[in-house]
């Protein structure tokens, strides 16, 4: 059976893709595309475009980025290659370390 992708993303997440869904739609008709060959174009069936136009989470973050890249739209994440920069002020980890904390003092 199916698990329900709905009940494992954040509230902040469903609004990510609701808010994205729509320059995707926009995007497609400005272009004069229909659903059906942008769908095409993006290697993707037209029921799963539908899906990301409608900002279903359950679509697979590799068709949400060919969606973005048959629309010309990938360069907009502007994702920064820069990983010394970190939100919140956290610092930079190279790698994990394990917890110098007991095993013994978790109750678990």
């Amino acid at each position: 059976m199916r698990r329900g992708e709905e009940k494992f993303v954040s509230g902040e997440v469903k609004a990510a893709a609701k808010r994205l869904a729509p320059i995707i739609r926009t995007a497609r008709l400005a272009r004069n595309m229909t659903q059906e060959a942008a769908a095409q174009r993006a290697r993707m069936s037209a029921y799963t475009w539908m899906k990301i136009e409608r900002g279903d989470v359950s679509v697979s973050m590799g068709a949400w980025l060919s969606a973005l890249e048959c629309l010309g739209l990938l360069d907009a994440l502007a994702l920064s290659p820069d990983l010394s920069i970190q939100p919140h002020g956290e610092t930079v980890r190279l790698r994990a370390r394990s917890s110098t904390a007991k095993r013994e003092a978790f109750d678990f």
